[in-house]
């Protein structure tokens, strides 16, 4: 990181670390050139029992501008020079009933994906308390074979739920259907893959690169894949129905 992202960073942790109650903060390392689009500090705050109430963060980041905050998604989001800076709080008991919980767990991550999990094997400790992110490293590491199990067959289901709906929209010739399906299926279908290779996804501005690098893929994945996320009117709603239900089949058959 730059200079400037690490004085910006240890601002952030000099403000943040002094909160009752808050344990780990940790830094996602994501795109390093802060003139790429998809550049921003990305922080998550794991910490027990109550937070200040958002009129107070807003002031505790003085040097901060254009402050937004998200009471549902606990979010705040503002700028510190021309550095997008986005934390996210998440609650220590609540990730530890999620990780030690049954097996429904993984059948709600088919919708919210496990990137969650992938944020916190893959976060950089900034700051620290205790010794309760490493000891969660080693249980995500070591997740039980009927969670992937689990995890798949729900994923799965909810693929073959889009695949059938975009069927739908080329039999109905409708636009915004068909556009809705295919986007729920290319994340549906990259989601069952990494169930299948047992890892976490990341992010969905990264998921096309880290998909095409899972070790288990089916042979003609990269091929079908690149068609039918291609842009142009090249090829007909119908034909990408047809390349979806291919997709489909051959990850369902690894």
């Amino acid at each position: 990181m730059s200079q400037l992202v690490n004085q910006t960073v240890q601002k952030i942790v000099d403000t943040v670390s002094q909160w009752d109650g808050v344990d780990t903060i940790t830094l996602m390392e994501g795109e390093a050139d802060i003139y790429n689009p998809y550049f921003f500090l990305s922080v998550d705050v794991y910490f027990r029992g109550l937070l200040p109430e958002t009129d107070k963060r807003r002031d505790l980041f003085s040097y901060g501008s254009v402050f937004e905050s998200s009471a549902v998604n606990r979010k705040d989001r503002f700028l510190v020079g021309e550095f997008p800076v986005r934390i996210e709080y998440k609650d220590i008991d609540r990730l530890n009933a999620m990780i030690h919980g049954d097996l429904g767990v993984a059948t709600n991550m088919a919708d919210s994906g496990t990137y969650a999990f992938y944020r916190l094997q893959n976060c950089s400790v900034i700051a620290s308390k205790s010794e309760w992110l490493t000891g969660v490293r080693v249980e995500i590491q070591n997740l039980r074979e009927d969670f992937w199990a689990v995890l798949r067959e729900s994923v799965q289901s909810r693929m073959e739920h889009f695949v059938s709906d975009l069927g739908a929209a080329v039999m109905q010739d409708d636009d915004l259907f068909f556009l809705v399906s295919a986007a729920g299926f290319a994340r549906s279908l990259c989601s069952l893959l990494f169930a299948v290779n047992h890892e976490f996804e990341p992010s969905a501005r990264y998921l096309a690169e880290h998909t095409q690098k899972l070790p288990i893929l089916p042979g003609t994945f990269r091929g079908w894949f690149d068609s039918f996320l291609r842009r142009d009117s090249s090829i007909a709603r119908e034909k990408k129905f047809e390349i979806a239900e291919l997709l489909a089949r051959s990850v369902i058959s690894l």
